[in-house]
């Protein structure tokens, strides 16, 4: 029997019951099967606000390839203390493998961190020692490469980072963490901020920036993974819903002393369903934001009726020290839609 136990965000592989000469024949690598996969919580580090609070920023992975996996907030999916459950998805999306030439995508590029794939998280969870259940978040690098096989490579990358945000007082000792079972596994990640480790901040080496992003032309903004909550809006079944987003760039970016060898926006805007009983179609789900400073806009069209919350990113992944890999530089924005007949 093969039993796999992940620590630090390693697969350890030990064989039990079987003869020392078994152990060492040679194995097929065979690729990890497209369901049933886990779906792992993850710490991302957390931030101090100018106003004394902190903001613990969440993310996670989902290896099930092609597959949205829903999980629904309740006992499959929550947050203790129970005042800030709510915030988290209910849907999980397959991520994309970061392009290596970075740029436009979330990858890496010239100056960045390398991307460790458990990031602050598998590691904070793996020092905090509170991940629980059947399974460990510090699983995160480990379990990606669990198949071995090629068509498996990069997976553990595959993973979103500071979707939402929870955020305490300055004076908070405990943990929030969050819970996830799914496929019969449960994963539990801790968030607290005991150790400068995990601490975020910006701007980026080369001076990159959160942009600042607003639902109205002249109102409010949010800049990072907390983000703003827009208001409130209606639609109904299959009528596509306008969504539009003002972007400012307020970033004095160094400049760049290697060029990657092709031009590329500097922003980019993506929108994801976070929460909602259905699918919702985007047109277009991402697009490129070549501009300092404008609008973007998408249409959602929702195939069934209910309370649904639509995310947001506009990242600046076209710039050289910015990516989800060295945690910088994006800004979250929500936006709940009621959906009828």
């Amino acid at each position: 029997m093969l039993a796999r136990w992940f620590v630090g965000g390693f697969a350890v592989a030990i064989f039990i019951g079987s003869s020392p000469l078994e152990a060492q024949l040679p194995r097929p690598l065979v690729p990890l099967p497209e369901k049933g996969l886990r779906v792992v919580p993850f710490f991302d580090g957390w931030y101090a606000n100018p106003d004394g609070t902190i903001s613990f920023s969440f993310g996670y992975s989902n290896l099930n390839k092609d597959t949205v996996v829903e999980i629904p907030l309740g006992p499959d999916n929550f947050i203790v203390p129970k005042e800030y459950d709510g915030r988290q998805p209910t849907a999980f999306l397959v991520v994309a493998p970061e392009p290596p030439d970075g740029g436009g995508g979330g990858g890496r590029g010239a100056g960045a961190s390398p991307d460790a794939a458990a990031g602050a998280g598998a590691a904070a969870s793996a020092g905090a020692g509170a991940a629980a259940g059947t399974g460990a978040a510090a699983a995160g690098a480990g379990a990606a490469r669990g198949g071995g096989a090629a068509a498996n490579r990069g997976r553990d990358r595959d993973r979103e980072r500071g979707v939402f945000t929870v955020t305490v007082p300055g004076s908070y000792k405990g943990d929030v963490v969050w819970t996830l079972r799914y496929a019969g596994q449960t994963f539990s990640v801790p968030a607290r901020a005991k150790s400068t480790a995990y601490q975020l901040s910006w701007p980026a080496a080369m001076g990159s920036l959160p942009p600042l992003l607003s639902f109205q032309p002249s109102g409010a903004t949010g800049r990072g993974p907390t983000g703003i909550q827009g208001a409130p809006l209606q639609a109904k079944v299959g009528a596509p819903l306008p969504l539009t987003i003002w972007l400012t760039d307020d970033a004095v970016h160094d400049k760049e002393p290697i060029k990657f060898g092709r031009e590329r926006p500097g922003m980019n805007v993506s929108w994801y369903k976070h929460s909602g009983p259905g699918p919702v179609v985007f047109d277009p789900q991402k697009a490129p934001f070549p501009t300092p400073t404008g609008q973007s806009t998408t249409t959602a069209t929702f195939k069934e009726p209910g309370d649904y919350v639509i995310r947001v990113k506009a990242d600046a992944f076209g710039y050289a020290d910015s990516s989800s890999g060295n945690q910088c530089c994006w800004t979250n924005g929500y936006q709940k839609v009621a959906v009828t007949r």
